[in-house]
Order: C-alpha cells, then sequence, then structure tokens
C-alpha cells in the first residue's frame, strides 16, 4: 500500500471513530438531555423563514418539526458513517465494490441497532424505525460516494484516451 493511501486509511478509520463516539454518545444521552439537545436544534431550524412561514401557515407544528429534526439526525449520522465506511472500501481496493453498497448497509445496519440497544442503558426506549432510518442514511452516504467514485473515474478514463 502506498504512503498516501496508508495515511488516508488511517485518517478515515479515525473519522470513522469519531463518528460512531458521536451517535453512541448521543444514544448514550439521558431523556432529559436528549430532549434539550433535539429543542435547540429545532430553535435555530425554526428561525428560518420557510419554516416560520409553514407553522405560521399551519402547514406545520412544533411537534411536527421536532420529529422531522430528530429523523434528519439519524440519516445524517448514518450518511456520513455509510460515507466514510464507503471511503474505506475504496481505498482497500475491495472488490467487488458494486457488493459494497450492500456491505455498508449491513455494517450499518448491525450498527443501528446495537445505537439503539445502547439507549436502554439511558431509559430511553429503542425503536425499530430509527433503525430503518439509520439504513437509509447509510445507503445515500454510501452510494454519494460511489456514485463520486464512479464520475471521476469515467472522467479520468476519457482523458486518457
Amino acid at each position: 500500500m502506498k504512503r498516501a493511501r496508508f495515511y488516508a486509511v488511517i485518517i478515515d478509520l479515525i473519522l470513522i471513530i469519531l463518528t460512531l463516539c458521536f451517535i453512541f454518545g448521543n444514544s448514550l444521552q439521558n431523556v432529559e438531555d436528549s430532549t434539550k439537545t433535539s429543542e435547540g436544534v429545532v430553535e435555530m431550524v425554526e428561525k428560518l423563514p420557510p419554516v416560520q412561514q409553514a407553522i405560521e401557515e399551519e402547514r406545520l407544528t412544533y411537534g411536527g418539526l421536532v420529529e422531522i429534526v430528530r429523523s434528519l439526525a439519524h440519516v445524517t449520522e448514518y450518511a456520513l458513517l455509510g460515507a466514510e465506511i464507503m471511503i474505506l472500501a475504496l481505498l482497500l481496493g475491495l472488490a467487488p465494490l458494486k457488493m459494497w453498497l450492500w456491505a455498508v448497509l449491513g455494517i450499518c445496519m448491525v450498527l443501528g441497532i446495537i445505537d439503539e440497544g445502547l439507549q436502554s442503558l439511558s431509559d430511553r426506549s429503542p425503536e425499530l424505525v430509527d433503525v430503518l432510518k439509520d439504513m437509509l442514511g447509510s445507503v445515500i452516504g454510501g452510494s454519494l460516494v460511489l456514485g463520486a467514485y464512479f464520475g471521476v473515474k469515467r472522467i479520468f478514463v476519457k482523458k486518457n484516451r
């Protein structure tokens, strides 16, 4: 393995570990702290003009906004994790590459189940729907990385012809 690729693998592994620490740390928060964190994000999102307008026109309730924010948090966290794992697979040159989208989904599903299980340690209830949101996020992140990889690869192949 070339030195630059070796360093890229190490950096990606560190990013994966940091992302998992963030995800699992959020899951270990008790109900009150988790609620405060969500409310803080909701307060910021509420200030966005389109959100304010939707609330004023009663197309969106505060409770609905909280649910959207919490769902997007699951999808976003695992999109990042899925992207990082896909980058690791690409850096390691694992084949067949097309199977790695399924591998990322499987890895993230297991991590999502562990993540939800950790919530029971902090008196929060694990939910299957959250694991599905996590898996959706991992597919989005992994697919974006694969799409970028094949797009860049196609550009370089055309340039070298």
